[in-house]
């Protein structure tokens, strides 16, 4: 009997690679093409503006995947009349579906994470409106969620690509805006470019980082993140597993009919957090003092009742307290703690989950296992296997 021998497909790829972002994007693809397949595939490594190879003119393939920068070059890959698929969503291209990040939920995690820390006011900084549309959804986000919430916002819109001297425009703009907001602003910056502005501005104005203003970037470009001064808190976007995904889809527009959503979004990871958030923001000191010792025991077997003893309260004064600041009880704030230490050995380790409930401060592994699908909806090994292999 014969053998049927597989298609062997061919694929181009146009996507820059001197980014981490864009690199965990390829990387994600070829772990697609490995797992799964061997396509033929056709990469030139450049940058993100660099005019596109002069090849693709005559190239004859099954599929592209692309981050598609210009309308030229959306012509022209529209013009192939083969399965293409865009990964950076700069324009609606109704022709082509489109998969990127959930900017949304992104913008959601980061308010949670500065809420649960104390903040009271907020402030976005980005570049001007219209330039890219998934920055334009961060700042709305950003905007609705604090104004539905009662709480103080500030925005900026500037070129974060033009800070070449103190007498720039923009940079005096974003000089002016940082020195004038007040004491204890969770400063969420676009992108982690834009971070590292923002951190070089406090840093000539004297505003100190964090216990002045606490600063937050979007895309964990561990590069950037670790330069900063002082290290820059950020959150991963999923980049490889964006990659994964595309080229999964990619390979079922070429195999069939099948067509895929307009736009797919994919949940970031979680937030890596660095020296530039290293704050709680409150003026309750007997709070300040509750958080020091869940932030430092919680994943030690820490109990209420040894928050309690430690601050000298009664539990409903403090657990009071939280609630009005926080909006959650004590015991909350622990399993918040636990559970983002769990996150970070899942993601980072190959300990088993006995190990990681011990580490983390669960007496159970069944308890946390169960704790763990109820909070994210997912379960623990789903989510090491997402991180991990996408």
């Amino acid at each position: 009997m014969t053998q049927r021998i597989k298609k062997q497909y061919r694929v181009a790829i146009f996507i820059e690679s001197t980014r981490i972002y864009s690199r965990e994007l390829i990387r994600g693809i070829a772990q697609y093409n490995r797992e799964n397949l061997n396509w033929n595939i056709e990469f030139t490594p450049c940058s993100l503006n660099e005019p596109f190879p002069e090849w693709i003119s005559d190239w004859q393939g099954d599929g592209i995947l692309a981050r598609i920068n210009n309308k030229r070059l959306f012509h022209i890959l529209l013009r192939k009349k083969i399965p293409v698929i865009d990964l950076r969503r700069s324009f609606t291209v109704p022709q082509i579906p489109q998969i990127g990040t959930d900017d949304q939920t992104a913008i959601t995690i980061l308010y949670d994470f500065f809420r649960s820390r104390g903040f009271q006011r907020f402030a976005f900084v980005g570049i001007p409106r219209h330039q890219h549309p998934p920055m334009d959804v961060r700042r709305n986000v950003c905007r609705k969620i604090v104004t539905e919430n009662n709480q103080t916002f500030s925005e900026l819109e500037i070129d974060h690509y033009g800070f070449e001297s103190p007498s720039n425009q923009d940079t005096r703009k974003l000089t002016q805006w940082i020195k004038n907001l007040p004491q204890h602003t969770a400063v969420i910056s676009c992108n982690d470019d834009m971070a590292l502005q923002v951190l070089n501005i406090c840093r000539k104005t004297n505003r100190i980082v964090p216990n002045d203003l606490a600063v937050a970037g979007i895309g964990n470009d561990d590069c950037l993140c670790e330069l900063a001064m002082p290290t820059l808190t950020s959150i991963d976007l999923n980049p490889k597993r964006i990659g994964y995904e595309a080229a999964e889809m990619l390979q079922k527009m070429m195999r069939s009919d099948f067509s895929p959503p307009p736009v797919t979004f994919i949940k970031p990871n979680f937030i890596v957090s660095r020296m530039s958030t290293n704050i709680i923001a409150t003026e309750d000191t007997i709070v300040n003092q509750a958080l020091q010792l869940i932030g430092n025991r919680a994943c030690d077997g820490l109990q209420v009742k040894d928050v309690l003893r430690h601050v000298h309260r009664s539990r409903m004064t403090l657990e009071n307290r939280f609630k009005n600041i926080f909006g959650h009880t004590i015991f909350q704030e622990i399993l918040n703690v636990r559970l983002q230490r769990v996150k970070e050995l899942l993601s980072a380790t190959d300990l088993t989950i006995k190990e990681i409930a011990r580490l983390s401060g669960f007496s159970y592994s069944e308890h946390l296992m169960r704790v763990f699908h109820e909070r994210f909806g997912q379960t623990m090994n789903d989510f090491r296997k997402d991180y991990r292999t996408k």
